[in-house]
């Protein structure tokens, strides 16, 4: 008798454009601005548990957003979720050597990429599907689009898809660059965290970074600090060469390594759990 059993989903949704519009985003009035009310305490992560999202990995390039993105996407597989994967740097998209299935733009043009994130954050909205966008370094594309949707962050939240702005950054307080370029543009999802990746050394050498007016402007409107730990190096290493899951550790590579990678996962469950509603799943 056969089984009736349904078939898993793919943890990868495939995303495949429609022809390029001739016409383009069109952008909307903008809503009055508000004046926020001055918080005095650490705001909680906002709950985003029963909606679809998509993710923003921001940051300059190598302060850790593959990597994230890499845990997000084995993190979501666990929970049996799915999301359109995207590459969306015009030219670093090391993202499709961990994970089948991602979503590249069609070219490195810089018009090109920023046309075809705008269509994949339609597809992302009209079929109501979460996903995970790894901008590349300096959000070139993302900062091409806020000039003409500068509401875009209202544009997915009214679109039934919430945006998660991660912004990346290590103790060099250029890092800070992204983060500062997209506030102003008004790109200020609620759903905002500051990952400070610990590669880079001891927590106090963050100091100036948890100071800087942009972050604490940030975090008084409602984003969260994280912290990323460090990986130890010679695990990266094998990891990124071999395009390993990190999960998939354990019996391919010596146990030194193994337990390093077990003990970062643990860590890294640790220290992002005030954000596993944003999750896909």
């Amino acid at each position: 008798m056969a089984s009736t059993s349904t078939p898993p989903r793919p943890s990868v949704i495939p995303f495949r454009p429609a022809a390029r519009s001739t016409t383009g985003p069109v952008p909307r009035a903008l809503p009055p601005t508000a004046t926020a009310a001055v918080s005095v305490t650490r705001p909680d992560a906002i709950d985003l548990t029963g909606r679809r999202k998509v993710w923003f990995f921001c940051g300059r390039g190598k302060t850790g957003k593959t990597t994230l993105a890499r845990w997000v996407a084995e993190r979501m597989q666990d929970l049996g979720g799915s999301a359109i994967v995207a590459a969306c740097d015009p030219v670093n998209r090391s993202l499709r050597r961990f994970l089948e299935g991602v979503a590249e733009p069609p070219s490195s043009d810089s018009e090109e990429v920023k046309d075809w994130l705008w269509s994949l954050l339609h597809a992302a909205m009209e079929t109501k599907s979460d996903a995970l966008i790894d901008l590349g370094g300096g959000n070139s594309s993302l900062t091409a689009l806020l000039a003409q949707l500068p509401d875009l962050a209202n544009i997915l939240s009214d679109g039934g898809v919430e945006p998660i702005a991660i912004y990346l950054s290590g103790s060099d307080p250029d890092d800070l660059t992204p983060l500062e370029i997209a506030e102003k543009q008004g790109f200020q999802p609620q759903a905002t965290a500051i990952v400070l990746n610990e590669v880079d050394g001891r927590r106090s050498r963050f100091d100036s970074i948890l100071r800087d007016p942009t972050v604490c402007a940030a975090v008084e409107r409602g984003a969260v600090q994280l912290w990323m730990p460090a990986l130890w190096p010679e695990a990266a290493a094998l990891c990124s060469a071999n395009a390993w899951h990190f999960r998939d550790v354990i019996g391919r590579a010596d146990a030194f390594v193994a337990s390093s990678v077990n003990n970062w996962l643990r860590r890294m469950e640790d220290e992002f759990h005030s954000i596993r509603t944003w999750l896909p799943s």
